[in-house]
């Protein structure tokens, strides 16, 4: 086959080609005379395959179309004479080989996407060819431009995430024109493309706008300083058997106006210094996408409700349509509200707004922070304080991150109360499975209560300010005081509540037992249980009472917030107490592991023998009575191992459950 017995004929390419660009062979063809159609019909005259060449291959076959692979391709296209580059009439003969046909086009690389009105995207293709542009088949690297019409679909999100100049039809079209490329393909494009506009203004409905608004958000997501987004995928349109499929459940015509501009949502998004994070996930119209009674979805909305998923924001909280199971026969679309609620709580939800684009503005408005429709909503039982912090913080200015080095202070979100220790240094991991849930980022922190570990940096920040945590922690001077109330208030704010306890290699511990090692860390062993006895002889001695709910009043000098509204914003001295010991039956084990001394040489007989008097001070007085050295904390549920992931020390690796 020659080139020339092409010209004027239609051929068709599909598959993965291993040594040609599919679109600039196509562009190829294209200046040959060729036709380029973009699927197999009887008027199709050549088919060239390669990989995975699926359904066009084998309608090919049923047509009786002839079928080449691509060495053929390649030799049609090697053979084919190069195309004389077409020159302005102004410009001289002798003009250097480098001069741009097309100014804003030429040298360009640039990836065509989505549906065009004036052209096909092969007619595309062969014109930008003509301007001096280099026309890609997927986003890259090298990728200029992406030239987009409707319905763009993943490259537009790929060209968006990568920063690449985005092109709309017209402005491509205007480009051409001022330099005499397209002739009578462009001619009268102007009144096509206003033709055009105007049809989508008549046809758009309220979701267009809302998903256009949605699109505009993203863009604002990904260009915040203090943000990166980590998920931004948006479906194309839903086609006409999807939205029949919609109809014919009688759904709200709403929902059908979304989906016919965009077929699933699923944007996620976190702050690049925790915490904080955002999530929409619309799901696509498949099989499922319909409504159902509580013994499919077991959300407890009723016998007499069904519901549809409308929005996944987190595993424990969803947005619902909810309608009544029953409506007359041939009746229109029934109302349907729109509930979040809590798994198997849904008789308990909240009507999160009275229509699908309030829904999504506000949802907008709120960052898609978890639970946001119960934020800053009174509740007797769940404090989402922490969530709403978020919110805050998404609606106020940007601040840009504070960057790690080593040695700086870092605060981290692992397990519930958190934690702080200083950075020894940074490590980025090769790219693998097991670090797409940590990313690849990871910091070497020496905690507070003593361990060395990898932490990922997704969820560690550099601490700039102080707080009632570090005023303790630095303290010189003793923990009684006479104003005992306030040193007790101070200790809530810096440890938090006692609001569990937890087994674990070293035996069990109260919830705040961490952040207390934190604080008496920075004093000898011996000296920090001496105080912390004083500390509770001192209570009694004040006939302070140990068990009684105390308020606190929030003061902003708090480590973690989150903690102490879950708990109302009350504590006990027991609590803290508690807590200190706890926090020295840590300690207790990082010193007699680094000294290599039993538990009983820790301190002198005085202090445990006023320890025996402690009722709540059991497992530290075994441990402070052992003859063995004891093993330092092991912590339970580390993630992922260190030299799986790359990391060039074996400390654990902080990325699971929780210690």
């Amino acid at each position: 086959m020659k080139a020339q017995d092409l010209i004027g004929k239609t051929v068709v390419l599909t598959g993965k080609f291993s040594d040609l660009d599919r679109a600039e062979a196509e562009a190829a063809l294209a200046r040959l005379g060729v036709t380029i159609g973009s699927g197999v019909t009887k008027a199709t005259h050549v088919l060239f395959v390669g990989e995975r060449a699926g359904s066009k291959l084998a309608k090919a076959r049923a047509l009786g179309v002839e079928i080449r692979d691509e060495a053929a391709l390649k030799q049609l296209l090697s053979a084919a004479p190069a195309p004389a580059p077409a020159a302005p009439a102004s410009t001289p003969a002798s003009a250097p080989a480098s001069s741009v046909a097309c100014p804003g086009l030429g040298g360009k690389t640039v990836v065509l996407t989505g549906t065009f009105t004036l052209m096909k995207r092969a007619e595309a293709a062969r014109l930008l060819a003509e301007a001096g542009a280099t026309v890609g088949s997927s986003v890259g690297k090298s990728t200029d431009i992406l030239i987009h019409g409707d319905d763009a679909g993943s490259k537009l999100e790929a060209a968006r995430s990568r920063g690449v100049a985005l092109m709309t039809e017209a402005e491509m079209v205007a480009l051409l024109t001022a330099a005499g490329i397209g002739g009578g393909l462009l001619a009268g494009a102007d009144d096509k493309l206003a033709r055009k506009a105007a049809e989508d203004a008549a046809n758009a409905t309220e979701m267009t706008r809302v998903v256009a608004e949605l699109r505009a958000f993203l863009d604002e997501l990904r260009a915040r300083p203090d943000i990166t987004v980590t998920r931004a995928e948006l479906g194309r349109k839903a086609g006409k058997a999807k939205l029949d499929q919609l109809r014919a459940l009688r759904v709200p015509q709403d929902l059908v106006d979304l989906y016919a501009e965009i077929d699933g949502i699923h944007i996620e998004w976190r702050f690049i210094e925790p915490p904080g994070e955002g999530c929409i996930r619309v799901p696509s119209v498949t099989q499922w996408t319909q409504f159902t009674g509580d013994d499919q979805h077991y959300m407890n909305f009723g016998d007499d409700e069904e519901a549809m998923l409308l929005d996944a924001i987190t595993a424990e909280g969803n947005t619902w349509l909810v309608r009544a199971r029953k409506a007359p026969r041939g009746s229109s679309p029934r109302h349907a509200s729109i509930i979040f609620a809590s798994a198997a709580e849904g008789a308990d939800g909240i009507i999160a707004a009275s229509s699908l684009p309030e829904y999504f503005r506000a949802a907008m408005a709120s960052g898609f922070v978890p639970y946001w429709p119960r934020c800053f909503k009174p509740n007797r039982y769940v404090s989402y304080a922490r969530e709403e912090a978020a919110v805050t913080r998404f609606r106020a200015k940007p601040v840009a991150p504070t960057p790690i080095v080593a040695g700086t202070r870092v605060e981290f979100e692992y397990f519930s109360e958190g934690g702080r220790g200083e950075a020894l240094g940074l490590h980025e991991v090769p790219a693998s499975r097991d670090a797409e849930f940590t990313g690849r980022e990871f910091v070497r922190v020496r905690l507070d209560e003593g361990t060395v570990a990898w932490l990922p940096q997704k969820w560690t920040k550099a601490l700039t300010g102080s707080d009632a945590y570090e005023r303790l922690r630095e303290l010189e001077g003793p923990l009684v005081v006479a104003d005992l109330s306030a040193r007790f208030d101070e200790l809530a704010r810096a440890i938090g509540p006692l609001a569990h306890f937890a087994g674990g290699s070293i035996g069990s511990l109260p919830s705040n037992a961490r952040r207390a090692a934190g604080v008496l860390a920075t004093r000898p062993f011996a000296d920090a249980l001496r105080q912390v006895l004083d500390l509770r002889d001192a209570a009694v001695r004040a006939r302070l009472e140990l068990h009684e709910s105390r308020p606190l009043a929030q003061t902003g000098d708090e480590f973690g917030p989150a903690e102490l509204s879950r708990c109302r914003w009350q504590y006990s001295i027991s609590g803290m107490l508690t807590g200190l010991l706890g926090g020295l039956q840590v300690l207790a084990h990082h010193e007699s592991a680094r000294r290599g001394i039993p538990g009983r040489e820790l301190v002198p007989s005085e202090l445990s023998a006023r320890l025996a008097k402690i009722d709540a001070a059991a497992e530290l007085r075994e441990r402070l009575a052992s003859a063995e050295i004891l093993a330092a904390p092991k912590w339970h549920h580390v993630g992922n191992d260190a030299a799986a992931l790359g990391l060039p020390s074996s400390e654990p690796v902080l990325s699971g459950t929780g210690f």
